[in-house]
């Protein structure tokens, strides 16, 4: 019964490593839609309109999240035109 526990929560633990993985991928597609946006339309508007080539991918990613987090609570309007746009792509 141990080990077929045990098998059970590694299988479990496989489990939530991919469904983690999953959201890691979704986040990161959306902040690369959010930034894509942001420069081909707001561009005056967006922090990151420059690629900055000393941060590397995960931390661009990073920071247009930390961006968009700040967008949607400080102008929930603006971030839901963006939102609305990225779907539109």
């Amino acid at each position: 019964v141990a080990v077929g526990g045990t098998i059970v929560l590694i299988g479990g633990l496989f489990l939530a490593k991919a469904i983690v993985t999953e959201m890691d991928e979704a986040v990161v597609k959306v902040a690369k839609d959010f930034d894509r946006v942001m420069k081909l339309k707001y561009k005056t508007k967006w922090k990151f309109a420059e690629d900055d080539l000393s941060m590397t991918s995960e931390d661009r990613t990073r920071a247009v999240v930390e961006e968009m987090t700040r967008i949607e609570r400080e102008e929930p309007e603006f971030y839901q035109r963006v939102m609305s746009d990225i779907e539109q792509m």
